[in-house]
């Protein structure tokens, strides 16, 4: 549950996340969407490109901005 509810809040502050396919399956149990924030593990390159900024496109899908 520990796992489940440490990639949910990584979901819910726009973080970019890395994932393999074993991971899918704790993406899926956290209810984690797919979009561009979501890194196959393997390409290093472009997670840390993903990290370096929140991932604010996913922020709409998450509140109701004003």
């Amino acid at each position: 549950s520990a796992a489940v509810e440490f990639v949910s809040q990584a979901w819910a502050h726009l973080k970019a996340i890395a994932s393999d396919a074993g991971g899918q399956v704790l993406l899926k149990a956290a209810r984690v969407g797919n979009d561009l924030g979501i890194i196959e593990a393997e390409d290093a390159k472009a997670f840390l490109a993903a990290a370096a900024t929140r991932q604010w496109a996913r922020e709409p899908k998450l509140r109701l901005l004003a």
